[in-house]
């Protein structure tokens, strides 16, 4: 989704840093400020009194790979659930020789399910999307996506099949494009990019202000809140006891006056393929129902290295009408994507590991204040 490019499109200790110092007293759900600390200890070993704070570090050793899952599933009022699962393996390896950073390519992929392409078109579709190379810099951020040419006759066939032609044809394709190289760059900002260098409590929750995209509108834009937190220690496989993973959750919603101002395109939208006619008015107010909007993330990630190993994407718009706010129309999109590492755990290189010199832990604030972390130059 472009929202969460715009939303995560910076590390989150940069993001952080470019937001003022809190000046009115702690936040909801604040506790005392903490002192600096080292990182956390294994679990079961002693603790030092006070906060927890969790240090979010890049480290991803190389080569790693993965067998992934990953599983979308959309929900609209007026159309039965839609779900597709793709399965492949996933490699990340040494950029090459001269260069910094990772390549994450894929291979083995399988589709099944509600195909997002036309069918006479998914095998070359398939095909073309193991010709994409991510490329991630040596700093963790988002370089580019390599490849995504590869894609074009199965799109050109999806464009001539809809009978669009000449230069509405071509920008269509290249939109198409671009919304593959945008959907690469949201999971790895999701999963990695926004977090890489963050200190955060254990248990607090942090606010940030941002500016999303507005659900169901390319290219509409508007304020919005995020709020995130480390919410708890897990284990990072169903095999293992030890808590070495956290899990982070991350909650956005645009701002009521930038629904306000699209209530209408929005109403629109959702009313799209609904099996009655649905009343949409040009105005926001109880008399057209109450459009809600929001964004979860659930991230299982190792603190150590944000080696992810489950990410689950949310987005939800709804017209509620009812007294008790139930939705007359909705429309909800969810991605889930299950990471598997066969053999030993990956963990990072202590060279590595070294190159990240711990920060001071951030102050519980609605605005966090900056944090100290090593440089960076990313979502």
């Amino acid at each position: 989704m472009a929202a969460a490019r715009r939303i995560l499109a910076l590390p989150l200790a940069l993001a952080l840093a470019a937001l003022p110092a809190q000046a009115d007293g702690p936040a909801r759900g604040a506790t005392p400020a903490p002192t600096p600390a080292a990182s956390p200890p294994e679990d079961g070993a002693a603790r030092a009194p006070g906060p927890e704070v969790v240090r979010l570090r890049w480290a991803w050793p190389a080569p790693l790979e993965a067998q992934v899952t990953c599983r979308r599933t959309r929900v609209r009022t007026g159309a039965p659930p839609s779900v597709f699962t793709a399965r492949y393996r996933q490699r990340a390896a040494p950029a090459g020789a001269g260069e910094a950073g990772l390549a994450i390519s894929t291979r083995g992929t399988t589709w099944e399910g509600d195909l997002p392409w036309a069918p006479a078109v998914a095998r070359q579709a398939l095909h073309a999307s193991e010709q994409l190379v991510q490329r991630i810099g040596p700093d963790g951020a988002f370089a580019a996506l390599e490849g995504a040419e590869a894609l074009r006759p199965a799109l050109r066939s999806l464009v001539d099949g809809a009978g669009v032609q000449g230069e509405q044809a071509e920008r269509a394709v290249a939109r198409a494009e671009a919304g593959a190289r945008g959907e690469a760059e949201e999971l790895w900002n999701l999963s990695v990019g926004f977090w890489i260098d963050a200190d955060l409590v254990l248990g607090q929750e942090y606010v940030m202000p941002s500016e999303s995209e507005l659900p169901l509108l390319p290219g509409v834009r508007g304020p919005a809140s995020v709020e995130f937190a480390v919410r708890r220690r897990v284990p990072c496989a169903a095999a293992e006891r030890t808590a070495r993973c956290v899990e982070i959750v991350l909650h956005a919603t645009p701002e009521p006056a930038a629904l306000a101002r699209h209530a209408a395109a929005l109403r629109a939208r959702l009313a799209e393929g609904a099996e009655s006619p649905v009343p949409v008015p040009a105005a926001h107010g109880r008399d057209g129902g109450e459009l809600q909007a929001e964004s979860t993330l659930v991230l299982v990630t190792d603190p150590a290295t944000l080696v992810p190993r489950r990410v689950a994407w949310t987005r939800a718009v709804r017209l509620a009408t009812a007294e008790d706010g139930a939705p007359a129309l909705e429309h909800v999109d969810r991605v889930e994507y299950d990471y598997r590492y066969p053999g030993k755990a990956p963990a990072a290189p202590p060279a590595h590991r070294r190159r990240h010199a711990p920060g001071a832990p951030l102050p519980p604030a609605p605005v966090p204040a900056p944090v100290p972390v090593a440089p960076l130059p990313a979502a």
